[in-house]
């Protein structure tokens, strides 16, 4: 999945140029993928240290990043991969296997973090479901991981 870096860094992209944009845009979409992912593991991590002696009812984080979509931190690391694979596809050009394998790494990602999120809710709703403070979260946040997507 390093592929897009990589061919990113082998071929120089013209100063001004769209491609350049392009760039510039990825990459910022992937740091910030990288800042939501730490600050929605940071904030799950305070919300789990403060509930130990509570493990079987659901206090669960509340912050921001959690009223957009139930997993945050795989919104965020989908993102992270999605801006670096924009960054580097600019320079795959017409080559065959930098865009096959770019592409597999991003749909592998996808589908880890998608298919990871599924299984989380099913785990989520086994062990909290049926508890007021959990369905009330549930039902306000529509979305497992991507915004607009279920």
């Amino acid at each position: 999945m390093c592929s897009p870096a990589l061919f990113a860094l082998r071929g120089a992209v013209k100063a001004g140029s769209v491609w350049e944009k392009v760039q510039l845009i990825s990459t910022s979409v992937a740091f910030f993928g990288m800042i939501l992912e730490f600050v929605a593991d940071q904030h799950k991590y305070e919300a789990k240290r403060k509930s130990k002696e509570t493990e079987d009812k659901f206090v669960g984080p509340s912050s921001w990043s959690y009223k957009l979509v139930r997993h945050p931190n795989y919104l965020g690391e989908i993102l992270f991969w999605v801006g670096l694979f924009g960054a580097g596809s600019v320079s795959f050009g017409k080559s065959i296997v930098a865009w096959l394998c770019g592409s597999l790494g991003l749909a592998a990602i996808l589908s880890i973090m998608l298919g990871s999120s599924g299984r989380l809710d099913a785990k989520q709703q086994e062990k909290y479901g049926g508890q007021p403070k959990y369905e009330e979260w549930k039902d306000a946040v529509n979305y497992s991981v991507i915004p607009f997507f279920k």
